[in-house]
């Protein structure tokens, strides 16, 4: 997590340049995804450093820097989400050195810090916060003799974990350092206009045309306002090609929505379009990729399949996973990203690696995949970013086409996630067994989704009511099988993520094997009845649950009256086949959870302790 941005400009013709402390407080305001604990910036001005911080989101530190007046002439920012030491405003970036002669904002964490930390005391250094970051001020600091760039590549050495920082010191007023280690630092340079930037994030770089380039693991810049040096783990210095992109001007808007995750919800019957536009072969009962750049040949000599994702992206490649092994016949497993890593995992060169992450960010995914690639297996990523790290070291990218997702709750990018994979698996079905017929009516069910989402959408007010009814709960027990597990275990996560309450999922089949002896009529047991290969089966599982007392909200398909028998509160979901019902599935969940913690009056679109992107282990 966290978010580094910087800014460095000419000197010359200042006043026709924004001020650089606007410039990163809207850079901060498009990292903010990465945490939102505290921000803060700090610059050099009169040859002296001056810093500004604050706790709580990137709005408190704007009202401060305006009430300051506050201006640099270049700036460092950073938004936290905390690791070490609460989040107030002492433990804020950026981290000044004793001496205030240099400041450091920092995303990653430092693993020796502890160590380094009673290292410095004994050498009569002082401390004033809990965080690793301003271990990393005080080593810098310590090694620091008129070399800052040698200061800070002995510093590295020292360090153990992942990082990226960024850097400046009262001494050098017209540079910036930024170092990197299995964390995203990519530099930004426009040099007709006479700027430069650092960020964790290309695309906060937004509008702009800039040449980007990104650094590896270990490298060093010394960043000026029209130049840049790199230098390499051994401090030699090193070339690198720059790229020239031009960055969409995003515009950032709830449309007239009260929370963008409430806008969001009601985008996808056009976000589920955007997935799908283009990707159809209809004469052929198939789908195609543009940007897929493995060949078929090297597809159907696939004999395994493996999903490695997080969070609601786990939920998605778990959902995955059964739809291929089901249409395509390839044997698939999904794993959570952040345990695969440590599990020696057997690969060989048949294996082909999916790996999902919304942003393209997610620390735990990144590792994986990079263990994968190591024991030989080609990768896939599936994303919503381009410029992304994960983009970036996949052999392969299916975008998500998804659009920006605001709120830290996914809403959207799931349902396109799982809209890109069922569209993935018809592709590899048709390259193997399954016949053109077969291929061209599992096209037609994905193309009723948009409309059949809308009709879920339509019924807002019947899940606002459901949702004022259920809000007194405290527990629920989300229950599906077959492809309707995973779906409740996102439906459950939704609802902890914005309304702070105990949800959990549950295969139905599994309730009788522990998980029953929670039901009483102080449980809200959430049915999502979707599947019809197991639709009886679910049936019995909710009887069981109605015999001990439990209160029953059943989401069911249209027609299925039998639901009635069991519990008189049911959402009807247009029917669909098993393989693609989630989608529909989901949008319900996703409405309730919102409802819910709408009435609860939590913050909905940045919840408390969580970030959008996981860009720590």
């Amino acid at each position: 997590m966290c978010g580094i941005f910087a800014y460095i400009r000419s000197q010359a013709e200042l006043k026709d340049k924004m001020n650089p402390v606007d410039v990163c407080i809207n850079g901060l305001k498009l990292l903010e995804y990465r945490g939102y604990d505290s921000s803060g910036i700090a610059g050099m001005i009169d040859g002296k450093i001056r810093a500004c911080k604050r706790a709580g989101k990137i709005g408190a530190l704007q009202e401060a820097v305006s009430s300051e007046n506050l201006h640099l002439d270049t700036a460092i920012a950073h938004t936290r989400w905390a690791t070490h030491g609460i989040p107030n405003q002492e433990n804020a970036h950026p981290h000044l050195d004793e001496e205030e002669s240099l400041a450091v904002v920092h995303n990653g964490i430092i693993e020796n810090h502890n160590a380094i930390r009673e290292k410095l005391i004994e050498k009569g250094v002082k401390f004033h916060s809990d965080t690793d970051t301003e271990v990393i001020a005080g080593l810098i600091s310590y090694y620091y003799s008129g070399n800052l760039k040698a200061a800070v590549q002995k510093a590295l050495r020292e360090l153990h974990g992942s990082f990226a920082i960024a850097l400046i010191h009262k001494n050098h007023p017209n540079e910036i350092i930024g170092a990197s280690r299995e964390s995203p630092l990519v530099v930004g340079i426009d040099r007709k206009n006479g700027e430069a930037y650092l960020s964790s994030d290309a695309n906060s770089f937004n509008g702009k045309i800039l040449d980007i380039l990104y650094l590896k693991d270990d490298e060093i810049i010394v960043l000026k306002h029209d130049a840049f040096t790199i230098y390499n783990s051994h401090g030699k210095k090193i070339e690198k090609k720059l790229k020239t992109i031009e960055f969409q001007d995003r515009e950032i808007s709830k449309n007239g929505f009260d929370h963008y995750m409430l806008k969001e919800i009601f985008e996808q019957p056009q976000t589920l379009q955007q997935a799908m536009l283009g990707r159809f072969k209809e004469e052929f009962g198939t789908a195609e990729f543009e940007e897929l750049t493995l060949s078929p040949q090297h597809l159907q000599s696939i004999n395994r399949i493996l999903i490695l994702a997080c969070g609601t992206s786990w939920h998605a490649g778990s959902i995955a996973a059964s739809m291929i092994e089901h249409l395509a016949r390839i044997p698939t497993e999904v794993e959570i990203a952040s345990e695969f890593r440590y599990t020696n995992p057997i690969i060989s060169e048949d294996t082909l690696v999916l790996a999902i992450s919304q942003s393209g960010e997610t620390a735990d995914t990144i590792a994986a995949v990079r263990e994968a690639k190591a024991k030989g297996a080609k990768v896939i990523a599936i994303c919503n970013v381009d410029h992304s790290t994960l983009v970036r070291e996949a052999d392969s990218s299916l975008f998500l086409r998804a659009g920006p997702e605001i709120s830290v709750c996914s809403t959207k990018a799931f349902t396109s996630q799982l809209t890109v994979l069922a569209l993935f698996t018809l592709y590899m079905a048709r390259l193997r067994h399954l016949s053109k017929e077969e291929g061209q009516q599992f096209l037609k069910e994905l193309k009723h989704l948009p409309t059949k989402i809308t009709q879920v959408l339509a019924q807002g007010s019947q899940i606002e009511a459901f949702a004022e009814k259920y809000a007194r709960f405290e527990h629920f027990f989300f229950m599906g099988r077959r492809y309707m597990y995973p779906t409740s275990l996102e439906a459950a996560l939704k609802l902890k993520e914005i309304s702070y309450l105990n949800a959990n999922g549950y295969p139905a089949g599994e309730m009788k094997h522990g998980p029953i002896a929670l039901v009483n009529p102080n449980l809200a047991v959430i049915g999502l009845c979707g599947n019809l290969q197991t639709f009886d089966k679910m049936m019995s599982n909710l009887m069981e649950i109605k015999a001990r007392g439990g209160e029953i909200l059943a989401f069911a398909p249209k027609g299925k009256e039998e639901v009635l028998t069991i519990t008189k509160d049911v959402l009807w979901i247009p029917k669909a086949p098993d393989m693609v019902a989630s989608i529909l599935y989901s949008v319900a969940g996703q409405l309730f959870a919102y409802y819910i913690a709408k009435l609860r009056g939590t913050d909905i679109d940045q919840p408390r302790n969580l970030a959008k992107s996981v860009t720590v282990e």
